[in-house]
């Protein structure tokens, strides 16, 4: 093309491109949908916040379900913290949320964000925003679920960048005595379900929308360590402890709606009684199992990296002497993060963080 042409065409490109633009502050409000729904979920949480504030057409983005799943995937990990502002009384929740950012800095950086409900219901404890009575079960997809303070209480789902809650329906007639229960997702149906079940053996579920609790057979008896982190496949994981003191792992499929048997490492053999405190959790898309011995400070990690397959269970970390004395010995350590630099960001019992 003629040098001469070609300038011609690139400055009636930038004219009609200039007489396009629209004036005033609303110009951002012309980028396309699919274009800000990629801008904000790169955003911190505490940034999506103020941005829910900026126009209806961004609220409308971040409230819609795609969203809040395109986030949780690539959001860096964070801490959801539950405090206890007043110690001394025992009265009032806080959920905080700690976004941990690593940098160049021997310390990490953090980023810490309330939570405040906006919404009235009887979860709120008063204008300071606390979730007074109210434990938090688990996380699925950046979605929280938090428990009433009575054993038949309904249960709450809820969003925390939106601020907003979903209440279960109340509970069915006839079980008592929980266990435990969750929140999960069935990405074959796009739909959030909630799984309740007790000590005697009795299971339902909850699928948010329908405001009906549905009877699904019998669950695993036993004593159970729910993890607050351990959604992977679409099912949830857990380790169960019978009286006799046989351990077994579970887990929960939303989309099946059914219970199975996960198999351990081949040296947690089956019908021996087992001396750990058994945990799971999910790292780097396998299934994470930690193990503390009782009379020891030892603490094993595992990963299976095939699912579903024993033989693919790998120990990957061993950890010692984590206990400066005896008394310390059965502290509930659980790994939070893996850092770059190989240091673990580990939770100490329910009162403290600590960085190994």
């Amino acid at each position: 093309m003629n040098p001469r042409k070609r300038q011609t065409v690139i400055r009636s490109i930038r004219a009609k491109g200039e007489q396009r633009q629209p004036t005033g502050p609303c110009r951002i409000r012309q980028l396309p949908s699919a274009l800000v729904m990629e801008i904000l979920s790169r955003l911190t949480p505490n940034t999506l916040i103020n941005c829910r504030c900026v126009c209806k057409s961004w609220l409308f983005v971040i409230s819609h379900p795609h969203f809040n799943r395109l986030l949780h995937s690539r959001s860096p990990i964070g801490i959801l913290i539950q405090t206890f502002p007043h110690p001394i009384r025992w009265k009032g929740r806080i959920l905080e949320f700690t976004q941990i950012v690593e940098c160049a800095a021997p310390d990490l950086q953090l980023e810490k964000m309330s939570f405040r409900p906006k919404v009235s219901i009887p979860l709120i404890g008063d204008k300071e925003g606390f979730i007074t009575k109210y434990g938090l079960l688990n996380s699925c997809n950046g979605l929280l679920c938090l428990s009433g303070p009575k054993r038949n209480d309904i249960l709450y789902v809820c969003n925390p960048i939106l601020g907003e809650f979903i209440t279960t329906a109340p509970l069915k007639n006839g079980i008592d005595y929980l266990a435990f229960n969750g929140l999960g997702f069935s990405a074959a149906t796009n739909e959030y379900k909630v799984l309740k079940t007790c000590q005697a053996n009795q299971a339902q579920i909850y699928t948010i929308g329908t405001g009906v609790w549905r009877d699904i057979g019998q669950a695993p008896f036993g004593i159970v360590r729910f993890p607050f982190n351990a959604f992977l496949h679409g099912a949830l994981h857990w380790a169960t402890q019978y009286w006799s003191g046989y351990e077994f792992m579970h887990s929960f499929n939303f989309e099946t709606e059914k219970f199975q048997t996960i198999p351990p490492p081949s040296h947690f053999a089956p019908k021996r009684k087992l001396k750990e405190r058994v945990t799971l959790g999910v790292l780097g898309g396998c299934l994470l199992l930690c193990a503390f011995e009782d009379d020891s400070s030892k603490f094993d990690m595992w990963v299976m990296k095939d699912y579903g397959v024993q033989e693919s269970w790998t120990k990957f970390l061993v950890i010692e002497n984590l206990s400066p004395t005896r008394s310390l010995t059965r502290a509930d350590y659980e790994p939070i993060m893996f850092l770059s630099n190989g240091e673990i960001l580990m939770s100490y019992g329910a009162s403290a963080v600590v960085l190994l």
